[in-house]
């Protein structure tokens, strides 16, 4: 069994779940045979789901925090480690960053249609989120599954994923970027754009200063993570 390392803060989230909370380390097998590790975590009840996609210089831990604070509320989170990082296997980035985010498109399809197939999981109340490269996947995600609420963190949709984004009335987004990102130029401008475009009312772009990409922008930005959980819990769960 995988050791996972928490915060205090996301022990006391865990903490304060249901007695029949459970987590467990689980094996996803791609079409081409690459087995994929994932991580889910149920609140013990039914409720809604959320899918995690971490960015291309971290694996799924990195979502540790976040994933207790969701499952504290009653959401049932799935972190994905992508082929080549963390526990998986594949080859990850190494044949070209295009070929890897071809291939993965179909993993994260996998991670969501596990999530949604777990006992207790509303799969009419699915959100999906991403740092980096993870936020590109599950943009594209939106357009093929049925996802509610969709948190991008520094990764800059496709053209499609902002046609979607514009289409789709019911998919709320969240997204956040830093201006001076030299990771992924312009994806401020990029994700504030599609928030822009975004029919949904409670579609929120939170935009700062400086060079942070993906999650160090929590450390950066004391309001960002707490802005974060409480709009997907109030997306997913209600108020």
């Amino acid at each position: 069994m995988r050791t996972r390392i928490f915060t205090a803060a996301a022990l006391a989230a865990l903490v304060a779940v249901s007695a029949g909370a459970q987590s467990r380390d689980v094996d996803l097998e791609a079409a081409d045979g690459v087995t994929l590790k994932a991580t889910y975590t149920s609140p013990g009840q039914p409720g809604p789901g959320m899918l995690l996609v971490h960015q291309c210089n971290m694996d799924r831990t990195s979502w540790n925090d976040i994933a207790a604070e969701l499952v504290g509320a009653g959401v049932h989170v799935l972190t994905l480690d992508l082929r080549g990082f963390g526990d998986s296997g594949g080859e990850g980035i190494g044949a070209g960053f295009p070929a890897f985010l071809q291939t993965s498109s179909a993993d994260v399809d996998m991670a969501y249609d596990y999530l949604a197939s777990q006992e207790g999981v509303d799969a009419a109340r699915i959100g999906a989120g991403g740092a980096s490269c993870g936020a590109m996947l599950t943009a594209d995600l939106a357009a093929r599954r049925d996802v509610e609420a969709l948190m991008l963190l520094s990764g800059p949709p496709s053209e499609a994923a902002v046609a979607n984004m514009a289409a789709d009335a019911d998919l709320a987004v969240f997204a956040a970027a830093a201006t001076e990102d030299p990771v992924t130029v312009g994806v401020a401008d990029a994700l504030q754009g599609a928030v822009d475009g975004s029919p949904h009312a409670s579609s929120t772009a939170k935009i700062y200063p400086g060079p942070e990409h993906g999650l160090p922008m929590f450390g950066k930005n004391a309001d960002l993570e707490p802005a974060l959980l409480a709009w997907l819990k109030g997306e997913l769960v209600g108020n």
